[in-house]
């Protein structure tokens, strides 16, 4: 089963060490790539190219929509800011796999770890104290049930797809999108895949301005999400 990798960038910071992984570890994976043409056109491999970027839900519905078209059944959604590991493709898509085979549950998203996104997701980090540490905890080596992850390397696959897509938004995207497919019956999970995570890039660092962005959003189309993180 191939699952080929989608990616929106908008200033490609890390873009070209992601691609030579992508290139040196699962070469066989077609690549759908949504960025300007400034940025990508310089890359010297087979990509799929589409158009300047808008948003993250919008610029990711668009290019997760054009591999489904051409007729894959699952895909990868991964940020411009990673690097693969040489195992991250395949624990990834194992994992998926073992799910499916075994859980008997409509399965949403399928995330790896890094080192730097929710808590829960990261690596070495103990998500009752926030505290790191050096040691690999066991549960780094499990399939972890979780109710909303970042999908900074993520597979889904065209069910859950066809039943909620990102929201217009950068931030909160993906906290929108893991409860809309909770709520139409998916469960999602975090592999025993990793992958190495810069950190911020695809749609900046202003954390508390891309909030404020998303906020008037939330209010108007998900209410209840928004009471629940903002408490207002």
């Amino acid at each position: 089963m191939i699952s080929p990798i989608c990616i929106s960038t908008v200033h490609g910071k890390g873009l070209r060490v992601m691609l030579t992984s992508i290139a040196e570890y699962c070469p066989e994976v077609p690549v759908y790539l949504r960025g300007p043409e400034s940025i990508i056109g310089g890359f010297n491999t087979d990509l799929k190219v589409f158009g300047a970027p808008h948003n993250f839900g919008e610029d990711y519905n668009e290019i997760i929509d054009k591999a489904f078209a051409d007729g894959f059944e699952s895909v990868i959604c991964a940020n411009d800011d990673i690097v693969l590991t040489p195992t991250s493709y395949r624990l990834l898509m194992e994992d998926v796999k073992q799910l499916k085979d075994e859980t008997g549950e409509p399965v949403g998203w399928v995330s790896a770890r890094c080192d730097a996104a929710r808590p829960v997701q990261n690596i070495r980090s103990n998500p009752f104290n926030q505290k790191l540490h050096y040691f690999k905890y066991p549960y780094e080596d499990a399939i972890v049930p979780l109710e909303c992850l970042s999908p900074i390397f993520a597979w889904i696959g065209r069910d859950a797809w066809e039943a909620a897509k990102f929201p217009p938004l950068n931030w909160y995207s993906d906290d929108v999108h893991c409860e809309d497919l909770r709520a139409a019956g998916f469960h999602h999970y975090l592999s025993r895949s990793y992958v190495h995570h810069i950190g911020s890039q695809t749609v900046g660092m202003n954390g508390d301005a891309l909030t404020k962005a998303a906020i008037p959003w939330l209010l108007k189309n998900r209410p209840d999400y928004a009471k629940q993180w903002f408490n207002s």
